[in-house]
């Protein structure tokens, strides 16, 4: 199907290079898997073997930061043999008083999340001994994935997404169990601006046939997803659970696993399904099949990628249609900035831009039909009782409300400002089934519950109406729908926020916990706020109750809240906060960061100074005041009487080097942990 959505590739060079993909797999999966290392000369080269009774997988050596060296076992590797692999001749492994050679370096009654002291002795003749810590640690609870590559290596995949390469994996279950064994036809790296950003990579994987993985629904293509962005690795699971457990809202199966890149320990990870039309995921008609199934192969190969006039289309010409393309549709709001670079998508009239995820590629009458579904709900939502002026159809009878509701209460209660880039999808399946286009699948929460990132930080405060989804103005201006919202709120989500949520973090919590632990080494201050995991789990459950409350007040008690924005040197905003009208901000921010001094808050209308015994009655903005460098030098000198030209510049360098490293401190102080 790659050849399909690459249609501007010849076929000719796409059948070479996946020639010179097989060979390479070929050659590489006809080689005998073992433990056999070149022997270790060093201590960061020793390898550990562990022996399932599913298979033996071998585990590199990390070193952490310190210089202490760790080893991350899997869970129930107390339970299995565990040695050392790569000891050569004459080599041997002292941990405090325990030695271990070639002959007897079994692993016995080892203590786990214990620093032993290490001592390498590589055999070398005139070499002396290496010595440093080493901690074991085990993971619980979960499975283990194993994935060995072609080449050994993951350096052309963490370079570029769009590299695929085949490779082995095992899927060793925490019983000790193949859960799957097999060849994967690829894994790469996925995600936006995550791929770039974060050195922690998520995976695509595609096993060689359909398998249901965990107990999962059969399937070839599953995600590795990092959770990078969230302290306690669990957000993406707990709001999937709610969804699939609370509402008709299509979910997602996933499963926490700890992965193994090459026998390099990568992380905790959440295997789970990929978004996708089919019979076990999201089940609706398959237009992209339909489609495929009348235009051959070389149909695909010289058609043209096209671009309408306005640049509102954008699919793909020289393709036949099917009879109905009514649908089914998957597609995924996108920022204008991606839109710019997409080659199967559409904008709508009121400038919203969707990628379509399938049918890919699209044909023009199709990309055309969607985006006309999509402007005729606009343009409904404009008139006053809500009915497009040109087909009779009121808004309802184009989107789903019940799934819009559902979908757009979770995106608040769980407060998701990523919901309004590109993590929210919508769904249509042909006329003869069903008219309306839905909210959903769900994706994409490891922003939520307050820890979107520390440049954002203000969004992170649960007491804000965030409007988190798209279409909520339109859609909330109708009194029937905010009934709705609000009635569905206190049936369901506020009970569950207030009694529920709190046993489902800490229940899913201990799953992870060790694996999260070993992650958390691995992968030291990547997180957000908190360098503690149950620290972390406890911000969630506090986070979603006062986020409950707030709702609570603001759409069933009508209480009213004021917004006071604080503005930075530039003009940008510094922090926003939400207080309940006729209480009191008792502490305002304070900045730290600019090479002058901060000397308080000044209200940007009626220029008074912010003053915090005084209630808040309406909404607020401050800009921020400074006293600049040269002030601050022209008022010392004046009190010291001197004279510029008397003043020794080395000493005024010094100062402003003292003045920086000042800041970087009290920034530094600003952001830790709470």
């Amino acid at each position: 199907m790659s050849q399909r959505r690459s249609v501007i590739v010849s076929s000719l060079l796409c059948a070479a290079a996946l020639a010179a993909a097989m060979s390479v797999f070929l050659f590489w999966s006809s080689r005998k898997y073992g433990v056999d290392s070149i022997p270790a000369e060093t201590c960061t080269q020793l390898e550990v073997s562990v022996g399932f009774p599913g298979g033996t997988q071998k585990l590199h050596i990390w070193q952490g930061d310190g210089g202490v060296f760790y080893f991350f076992l899997p869970t129930g590797s107390d339970h299995w043999e565990v040695r050392f692999c790569n000891l050569g001749e004459g080599s041997s492994v002292r941990l405090d008083a325990e030695i271990f050679t070639a002959s007897n370096a079994v692993i016995e009654h080892l203590e786990y999340s214990k620093t032993y002291e290490l001592e390498f002795y590589s055999g070398q003749e005139g070499t002396d001994p290496e010595s440093g810590q080493i901690v074991f640690l085990e993971s619980a609870e979960i499975p283990a994935l194993f994935i060995e590559t072609a080449s050994g290596s993951m350096e052309r995949i963490h370079a570029d997404k769009e590299v695929k390469e085949p490779a082995s994996v095992a899927l060793i279950g925490i019983d000790g169990n193949n859960e799957y064994c097999g060849q994967l036809e690829y894994i790469k790296a996925r995600g936006s601006s995550s791929f770039y950003e974060m050195e922690k990579k998520s995976y695509q994987i595609k096993l060689e046939k359909g398998y249901g993985l965990l107990d999962m629904p059969l399937a070839e293509k599953w995600i590795l997803l990092a959770d990078m962005l969230d302290d306690s690795l669990i957000k993406n699971d707990i709001i999937f659970r709610f969804a699939e457990n609370y509402t008709e809202v299509p979910s997602i199966q996933g499963r926490f696993v700890d992965l193994y890149l090459n026998g390099d320990y990568v992380g905790n990870y959440y295997l789970c399904e990929k978004i996708e039309i089919s019979d076990k995921r999201l089940n609706i008609t398959n237009l992209e099949e339909a489609t495929e199934k009348i235009n051959g192969q070389d149909t695909y190969d010289t058609a043209a990628l096209y671009v309408s006039e306005d640049g509102k289309i954008k699919a793909t010409s020289g393709l036949v249609n099917p009879k109905d393309i009514t649908g089914g549709y998957l597609v995924r709001h996108i920022p204008a900035h991606i839109y710019e670079d997409e080659t199967n998508a559409f904008m709508t009239e009121g400038g919203n831009c969707y990628q379509i995820v399938s049918p890919n590629p699209a044909t023009v009458e199709q990309a055309q039909y969607i985006c006309g579904q999509f402007n005729e709900l606009e343009l409904a939502f404009h008139q006053e009782d809500g009915i497009h002026p040109g087909t009779g159809r009121h808004f309802s009878e184009y989107l789903d409300v019940d799934s819009w509701i559902q979908k757009y209460l979770m995106e608040e209660m769980f407060h998701n400002p990523d919901v309004v880039s590109n993590s929210m999808y919508f769904y249509k399946d042909c006329d003869s089934i069903d008219t309306h286009i839905y909210s959903g699948p769900m994706w994409d929460y490891d922003r939520t519950m307050g820890s979107y990132g520390a440049k954002k930080f203000w969004l992170d405060d649960p007491r804000q109406l965030g409007n988190f989804g798209i279409y909520v103005q339109e859609m909330m201006q109708y009194q029937e729908v905010r009934d709705q919202v609000y009635d569905q709120f206190q049936q369901l989500y506020l009970p569950y926020a207030k009694y529920l949520a709190g046993a489902d973090i800490y229940r899913t919590s201990a799953v992870v916990k060790e694996s999260a632990e070993m992650d958390g080494i691995r992968w030291p201050g990547v997180y957000g706020y908190y360098s503690d995991f149950d620290t972390s789990r406890d911000a969630l459950i506090n986070f979603l109750k006062q986020k409950a409350e707030y709702l609570e007040d603001v759409w069933l008690d009508g209480e009213e809240y004021c917004t006071i924005t604080f503005l930075d040197y530039q003009g940008n905003v510094y922090e926003k906060y939400n207080v309940k009208k006729g209480e009191y901000l008792e502490n305002a921010p304070v900045i730290t960061t600019y090479a002058a001094i901060f000397s308080g808050w000044r209200n940007v209308e009626s220029n008074a100074l912010f003053n915090s015994r005084l209630p808040i009655l309406e909404n607020a903005v401050y800009r921020s005041e400074w006293i600049e460098m040269d002030v601050l030098l022209q008022n010392g000198l004046a009190m010291s009487g001197q004279e510029a030209s008397q003043v020794d510049s080395e000493i005024i360098r010094q100062f402003a080097d003292r003045l920086e490293m000042m800041q970087e401190q009290a920034e530094a102080e600003s952001t830790d942990t709470p």
